[in-house]
């Protein structure tokens, strides 16, 4: 007798946190679950009331042997006695369980009932402890999904001072005879789910239970059609929040698998999250490919500054870099802000940093790993000429300040320790087309000029009059450093075309 559900992905949930259709909400195979015992130890006190009621996923199990009705209660005779607070409390009494069944005589007609549904209770972890505790003396394994009708409360409504179901009660205008009664207080969260449904509406209500399940769950305020339309090919996704706002700018070569996984189990923390319960509409562009994708989403981003996208956002502080040999044939460091359009149209080599103390730390550590000399490097003031530099007195410096270190060797390792910042020098001496091969024979001109990313032409063959176009609109021809390095990521693929080869 083991029921794990603790990987159990149903069918009709996953129907509903994918957003095909979110009126199956009210057929999820829930089991609306009260308990009254004795305490509040599941170590040390026991059962004295059970009731069980069984919502959607197609009512009971048709295998049951037996007639059953949708609702089930009774009472336990727990082989303790009631403290007085509990039987204030509830109004039961020892007399009361005299001749009631001992939680193993209804274990088998409970277990029917829970096995295969979802746990629903009011600060649910306390019936869970009770239940599993019980089960588990007589053989069974019982781990259900849980949803707690507590967490939902406070998440949908936030703003009320309590959560308590008597106090749920009050603000839903749910009258009941009694609380503290298994039955009453089912009936209870039968009512607040209802009420939740019709005042937040089905798709709030399933997105917070998604959340507790550990499910994927479909944004509460985007509709189910922004999902359908975006299409299972490479591109760039824009998400949009109220009077429509830009929050994120994303990229896939399967965008509509990429912007579901937004909304899968392990995305509810954090910004997912907050971008989940802020999105309104989704906007989307095809390209031929991956760096297509890449290269328009790292464009827009910095042009659109969207509110969640931070890694890629535009750095106003560019620095470069560049080498230039000393009297001595010593290569030292010289720091520009920005990019000079002299280095750019030059077609030089150069490093790129966010920042110039970002481009001072780096070469500092890549001095001390590689044995550079500060003074040479001209990140430190230079002492006399020909005179070792302090860092060679403590061994870290090879000796190029005092002439031991041959200027070759040093130019090497100061080259070597710029690999993965170095731009290399355009090898073109005019605009280039590069042609991106897409799946399913899809085909793109990319425009590219001193590895600056121009611009993709329209479908088709290229023209002289498209590149032109571009060319003319594109004022600002600012490196970027993102673009290069997507540009080199793909060079191999890449068949380039001249612009002076077009007629």
């Amino acid at each position: 007798m083991c029921c794990d559900l603790t990987g159990r992905r149903d069918t009709i949930a996953i129907e509903l946190i994918w957003g095909i259709n979110i009126a199956v909400l009210t057929e999820l195979p829930l089991a609306l679950v009260d308990l009254e015992t004795t305490g509040a130890s599941a170590k040390h006190d026991r059962i004295m009331e059970v009731a069980v009621l069984c919502r959607g996923g197609g009512q009971l199990a048709d295998t049951f042997s037996t007639p059953q009705t949708n609702s089930w209660e009774s009472l336990i005779e727990p082989g303790v006695s009631i403290p007085p607070f509990i039987q204030g409390l509830t109004g039961i009494s020892d007399g009361d369980l005299a001749d009631a069944p001992t939680f193993k005589d209804v274990a088998e007609v409970l277990w029917q009932r829970l096995a295969s549904r979802i746990l629903v209770a009011h600060n649910a972890r306390f019936d869970l402890a009770f239940l599993k505790r019980e089960f588990a003396a007589l053989g069974y394994d019982y781990r259900p999904k849980v949803l707690c009708t507590l967490k939902l409360a406070r998440a949908l409504y936030p703003q009320w001072p309590r959560h308590g179901l008597e106090s749920i009660c009050g603000y839903i205008d749910f009258q009941t005879e009694r609380h503290h009664r298994a039955m009453a207080d089912v009936l209870a969260m039968q009512a607040f789910l209802d009420y939740a449904i019709a005042d937040c509406g089905e798709a709030a209500v399933a997105y917070h239970i998604a959340l507790q399940l550990q499910m994927p769950a479909l944004p509460p305020k985007l509709p189910r059609e922004q999902i359908d339309a975006v299409p299972s090919r490479p591109g760039v996704y824009r998400f949009y929040g109220d009077n429509d706002q830009l929050l994120y700018i994303g990229k896939s070569v399967n965008m509509r698998s990429r912007v579901l996984s937004h909304f899968s189990a392990d995305q509810h923390g954090g910004k997912a999250m907050k971008i989940a319960q802020q999105l309104r509409r989704i906007e989307f562009s095809e390209t031929a490919g991956e760096m297509g994708a890449l290269l328009q989403e790292s464009r827009e981003i910095k042009q659109r500054m969207p509110i969640y996208n931070q890694r890629l956002r535009r750095q106003r502080s560019l620095c470069c870099v560049t080498l230039e040999a000393d009297k001595e044939g010593y290569d030292q460091l010289h720091f520009h802000a920005g990019l000079p359009s002299d280095i750019l149209a030059a077609g030089r080599e150069f490093a790129v940093f966010r920042t110039r103390k970002q481009a001072r730390d780096y070469m500092t550590d890549a001095a001390a790993d590689a044995g550079l000399c500060l003074q040479r490097l001209g990140i430190e003031k230079g002492g006399r000429p020909s005179r070792p530099c302090f860092a060679f007195q403590l061994q870290r410096c090879r000796g190029a300040c005092c002439g031991q270190d041959p200027a070759a060797d040093y130019n090497d390792r100061l080259r070597g320790a710029l690999t993965s910042r170095m731009v290399e020098a355009w090898p073109y001496g005019e605009p280039v087309l590069l042609r991106e091969s897409g799946n399913g024979g899809d085909a793109a001109w990319h425009l590219v000029d001193r590895w600056v990313y121009l611009g993709v032409l329209p479908p088709g063959e290229p023209s002289r009059d498209a590149c032109l176009s571009i060319l003319a609109e594109a004022t600002e021809r600012d490196f970027d450093f993102d673009s290069y390095r997507i540009l080199k990521k793909f060079e191999a693929e890449l068949e380039c075309l001249p612009l002076s080869s077009l007629g």
